[in-house]
């Protein structure tokens, strides 16, 4: 096989696997965030209300990171 063709085949495979992966990742985190959100609303403590915030900051690196 022409090393070009499979170099070509790598970057297409890098390319789909992370238009794949990334967007529902997005989507999970989304309703992760409202659930634990949510919980720390009614159950007094901190616990959900931190575990919020900390994946509230893996979303934003994530739709930093996804075009």
């Amino acid at each position: 096989m022409d090393s070009a063709l499979a170099l070509h085949r790598v970057h297409f495979a890098f390319t789909i696997t992370f238009h794949y992966l990334f967007p529902q990742l997005t989507m999970g985190l989304a309703l992760l965030i409202v659930i634990r959100k949510s919980i720390a609303l009614r159950k007094p403590g901190q616990d959900y209300d931190n575990a919020a915030r900390f994946w509230g900051k893996i979303f934003g690196i994530n739709l930093a990171v996804d075009p």
